[in-house]
């Protein structure tokens, strides 16, 4: 169940959202997933599901992005976690240092177990 850049699914009786990601992240993206993730938490839900499975490229400007949506959620008090990043994209969040702090699913299954 990959979601496509743009696409968020949403479950309003458990309270779960789930918004995919454009297939590159960077500068001429970032912008608009981070609008796209704070349209989201706007509408406080209990979790956030960003699914990276579609993502192959993220560079300093998506790690920014995913920052920004980080903090939002926090800030909002909306549990934030990541979907099935690809190896190259683990990476980057592990070098960014947001593995430690975002909880990583291999599955949507799991995220939601």
């Amino acid at each position: 169940m990959t979601q496509p850049q743009g696409r968020v699914t949403a479950n309003r009786i458990t309270g779960i959202e789930i918004l995919g990601t454009p297939a590159e992240l960077d500068l001429a993206t970032g912008g608009g997933l981070v609008e796209q993730g704070c349209a989201v938490i706007a509408r406080h839900p209990a979790l956030l599901l960003l699914d990276l499975t579609g993502l192959s490229f993220c560079d300093a400007r998506g790690l920014g992005a995913f920052f920004q949506i980080a903090n939002r959620a926090d800030a909002a008090g909306c549990r934030f976690a990541w979907i099935a990043p690809r190896p190259q994209v683990a990476k980057v969040l592990r070098v960014g240092g947001l593995n430690n702090r975002i909880p990583v699913f291999a599955t949507i299954g799991g995220a939601l177990a």
